[in-house]
């Protein structure tokens, strides 16, 4: 009896005492939306294992199909396409229809029959085209189908599924390899189903406070996944009638898409608000809009979140709106040791839902949350505690953690977690000699949505004169992009011994290259604004020390080619009129240094230098002779004012000046080039 009432004794606090969970409340949810509403379903993938969506940015650019080669005379199944997970809901009495491409090649047309036959879970209906047999033309036309629909309900987790027949095919004057293709899933081949049902739900979530914010959070459930915020249009929150300004916070829960609105009330205190939430599946369609529901909270005085919801679950990196990008790099090419040497700094920032998910990342650095992304609990804990940790603030310890261990994690964080190829934008981690990696948080230490840089540099050897990446396109094409839109400003420099030879970007649409050579070494720019994710591009080069390509010393070559050639023009018209030469002088010696500064290959330099050291040369042999005056300085006073005669060659008849009254005087004659002495 005693141990039985020491146990009853110790079992009695359970009996007063309220679980964790009852203590601190759930959050329930309520069904606010969505009744049946046209949609127009588009066919995708392949014949034997194809999808229905809503989202025409979903097609291809080229179409799938399915072909029939032979006479069909008995029924054969051509495609089918499926939506998998509805949700509980009332499929009204209508009409859906069909409309399929098809493609008659190589016959002057077929007599076809085909049915169609739409699942919904265990109810089959079945349609047919206008006539049992139907003719259809040689080329391209489009065959539509009625499907007659009788009210039903459906059930969670029902599948809708589209199976297409054929029962006969009969080609008219067939020829050899005739055909019939069935065509979907592209732009310009839009095979689609269309009918009305309910293909989202919305749960309205209790409504949370801090301070004077106010957290109305929604979960969308659809067949569709996160393509439902990726391509859907005109979602929003109005409460009391009014849009709720301002980007929500996605996440990702069990039963499909959190979206979270923030609300900061000017007057705190307890509000009684109606709650409509509204969106546009696809572009032209109607509005889907939930029944207004009246929602209670209180504010009170303070900053509360800062204008901005934390969330427990990690947020989405994108929801298909995309991020801003910012890319801002430098190279130096120098030599180190007999060996050349290529240091890197790569900044890259990053906005909008990407800099919140990076944000709220390092506020859970360490976290042992498996619902966590790998890419987030691939960093360990380090000197970060509990205290830290989810404090809605990034703490000093945090940015040190992150910023130590991201010199091993660079690359897997961003592969996998931005979504960016590592290699073709910083490089080979493989052969760098050094790496570090430091983080700026702009000046806020919130975990809100604002710009974060995470900033890399390297330093790695090059082989002399191999043909390298320096950078190429690095974002990876995703169907849901992460980046809206992106830019890249890239500065390149090399010492006055060292070159980048063949550098050039090719024809990348949006770039630009900007290639100038100085005495003290080469500089060029990469850069490019608003540019798409999927832009191919690769800026290329060979790094160099040879003394050909050192701007240095290709510069005090081209110098010395020209004053060689200035030398010997000059030597060679000392006789001779220099105005044409020394025009010429000023004019070639322009385009050659413009040559040099805007980086035209070394060897052009040199040749163009060599020939306008040539063309001087044959400048300075056929310019005229100058008038030659060698009078004493007494006879140019006596006879300054008496003009000089002229004579005729005797031997030519060519009228020549007698450029002196100096007697004897000996001239050349311009005509025939004697000698000629006079005497008096």
């Amino acid at each position: 009896m005693r141990q039985v009432f020491v146990a009853l004794l110790m079992l009695a606090p359970l009996v007063f005492v309220p679980t964790a969970t009852a203590a601190e409340g759930r959050s329930t949810s309520e069904i606010i939306c969505c009744p049946a509403a046209d949609v127009e379903l588009f066919m995708l993938g392949s014949a034997d294992s194809g999808s229905l969506s809503p989202f025409s940015e979903r097609l291809g650019d080229d179409p799938e199909s399915a072909v029939i080669a032979n006479a069909v005379t008995s029924e054969e199944v051509v495609a089918t396409w499926r939506l998998q997970d509805l949700y509980a809901g009332t499929v009204p009495d209508g009409t859906w229809t069909i409309s399929l491409p098809v493609l008659v090649e190589n016959a002057g047309g077929a007599q076809v029959n085909f049915t169609v036959e739409v699942a919904i879970g265990s109810n089959v209906y079945t349609g047919a085209l206008p006539a049992p047999s139907t003719f259809v033309g040689t080329g391209e036309s489009t065959i539509t189908f009625d499907v007659p629909i009788e009210e039903s309900t459906v059930g969670d987790g029902w599948d809708l599924e589209v199976v297409l027949l054929a029962r006969t095919v009969v080609f008219s004057v067939p020829q050899s390899g005739s055909q019939l293709s069935v065509l979907w899933g592209a732009d310009g081949a839009e095979a689609s189903i269309s009918g009305e049902f309910s293909a989202i739900e919305m749960r309205l979530l209790d409504v949370e406070t801090d301070g004077a914010d106010a957290y109305i959070g929604v979960v969308l459930s659809s067949p569709f996944g996160t393509d439902l915020l990726a391509f859907s249009d005109d979602l929003s929150l109005r409460l009391d009638g009014s849009v709720v300004s301002g980007d929500p916070v996605e996440t990702q829960s069990a039963d499909g898409i959190r979206v979270t609105w923030t609300y900061t009330d000017d007057d705190p205190g307890e509000q009684t608000m109606s709650v409509e939430v509204t969106i546009r599946l696809q572009s032209g369609g109607s509005s889907i809009t939930s029944e207004p529901t009246e929602v209670t909270f209180t504010t009170e005085d303070g900053e509360g979140g800062g204008g901005s919801y934390y969330p427990s679950e990690e947020p989405l990196r994108t929801t298909g709106a995309g991020s801003s990008l910012v890319v801002v790099g430098s190279m130096e090419l120098s030599q180190d040791r007999g060996e050349l040497v290529l240091e890197r700094q790569t900044a890259i920032t990053l906005d909008g839902e990407m800099s919140f998910w990076m944000r709220w990342s390092l506020d859970h650095l360490g976290s042992e949350d498996l619902a966590l992304s790998p890419t987030i609990r691939s960093f360990r804990a380090g000197g970060v505690g509990d205290e830290e940790r989810e404090s809605r603030m990034i703490e000093s310890i945090e940015r040190q953690e992150f910023e130590q261990q991201m010199g091993k994690l660079h690359v897997s964080f961003l592969s996998n977690g931005l979504g960016l190829k590592p290699d073709e934008l910083i490089g080979d981690s493989g052969e760098f000699d050094t790496v570090g990696v430091s983080l700026d948080l702009h000046g806020d230490e919130r975990v809100i949505s604002h710009p974060v840089t995470i900033t890399i540099r390297s330093r790695e050897r090059v082989a002399d004169g191999t043909l390298i990446d320096l950078v190429r396109d690095f974002i990876v094409v995703q169907p849901v992009p992460f980046w809206s839109d992106w830019s890249i400003d890239l500065t390149l420099k090399t010492s006055g011994l060292t070159s980048l030879v063949g550098l050039d970007v090719g024809e990348a649409e949006g770039l630009t290259l900007n290639h100038r050579r100085m005495p003290m070494g080469e500089s060029a720019v990469l850069s490019g604004e608003d540019l798409d994710q999927g832009i191919t591009f690769e800026l290329i080069a060979a790094p160099t020390s040879a003394p050909l390509y050192a701007p240095l010393l290709v510069l005090i070559g081209t110098l010395g080619v020209l004053a060689g050639g200035l030398a010997l023009g000059w030597r060679v018209s000392r006789q001779r009129r220099r105005s044409l030469l020394m025009t010429e002088v000023v004019l070639l010696s322009i385009i050659v240094m413009a040559m040099f500064l805007f980086a035209y290959p070394s060897m052009f330099v040199f040749g163009a230098a060599g020939s306008s050291a040539f063309i001087w040369g044959v400048t300075a042999l056929v310019s005229p002779r100058a008038s030659r005056h060698r009078a004493t300085s007494s006879s140019a006073k006596v006879n300054r004012n008496l003009p000089l005669p002229t004579f005729a060659c005797p031997a030519c008849g060519t009228v020549n000046d007698v450029p002196s009254h100096e007697r004897p005087l000996r001239i050349v004659c311009q005509g025939c080039q004697r000698g000629i002495t006079i005497q008096g």
